[in-house]
């Protein structure tokens, strides 16, 4: 069984806007325990078996994307546990695992170039752990982030386009720039970190039931809580020795489930 671990975006800005459409980035990526399970069998024909939460199946699924890459004739039985469209990047860390297990033989730079292949996302996963990435999120730089630094998240069941969520962040790049150095500085010491995304604004622009659910979160758990890559789900720092209960709620008319995470 291979666990495929779900991310936070702990920082997120947007820089300049590439000629083929994409955006520059400069994030920081933290893994948390919240993951997807994979078993991996070989078979005549290459297969992708979804089972627990909704997810895409055949060629839509990167994980059959990252299998065909290698020429891989194998059963894959994916456990589904993280939010799709939720700004976790569960499909990606899901083609990452795939790769880790199944590409072991190839040179490490021929395994990142196929991951970039696949998504922007993807080649993160294959290192894992804390990373400041930028490019399109495909440079990566990993990054000293501790273990065990809790979260609550806020999950509601909406699901953002990506693509849609950046095609309406143009109007909020004229602002000064927010720093990753500045961030991880105070997110590794004792100073409050300055947790920030970037698309927050585009996104509940696009879905105002989005600002519901989280002015609703913060008027529960009396925390501010900050949208994780192009949403939906948000995410607000525990501080040592409080206590989280999972938690079910309705804002907006969208059922939203709030529960604890850590960093790995």
């Amino acid at each position: 069984m291979i666990v495929a671990r779900a991310k936070l975006n702990l920082f997120l800005e947007l820089l300049a806007r590439r000629p083929d459409g994409y955006h520059e980035i400069d994030s920081v990526f933290a893994e948390i325990d919240l993951h997807d399970t994979l078993t991996i069998e070989p078979s005549s024909a290459l297969s992708v078996e979804v089972e627990g939460l909704p997810a895409p199946g055949g060629r839509e699924n990167l994980a059959w994307r990252a299998a065909e890459a290698l020429s891989a004739r194998v059963r894959i039985r994916l456990a589904k546990r993280i939010p799709i469209g939720g700004g976790f990047g569960g499909g990606s860390s899901d083609a990452a695992a795939v790769l880790k297990a199944l590409g072991g033989g190839l040179p490490a730079e021929k395994l990142r170039t196929i991951a970039r292949s696949l998504g922007s996302d993807v080649p993160f996963f294959l290192a894992g752990g804390t990373a400041r990435c930028r490019g399109v999120g495909d440079l990566v730089e990993p990054l000293p982030g501790p273990k065990g630094r809790r979260f609550l998240l806020l999950v509601p069941e909406l699901h953002m386009a990506t693509a849609s969520v950046y095609a309406a962040a143009g109007p909020l790049l004229t602002g000064p720039r927010q720093d990753a150095t500045v961030f991880f500085r105070r997110y590794l010491g004792k100073e409050k970190a300055p947790y920030f995304n970037r698309l927050q604004g585009a996104a509940e622009g696009l879905e105002p039931r989005l600002r519901a659910v989280r002015e609703r979160g913060e008027r529960m758990f009396q925390r501010d809580f900050t949208m994780t890559g192009s949403g939906s789900a948000y995410f607000a720092p525990l501080e040592e020795g409080v206590e989280a209960r999972a938690a079910a709620f309705e804002a907006g008319g969208v059922r939203v489930e709030a529960f604890e995470v850590a960093t790995v």
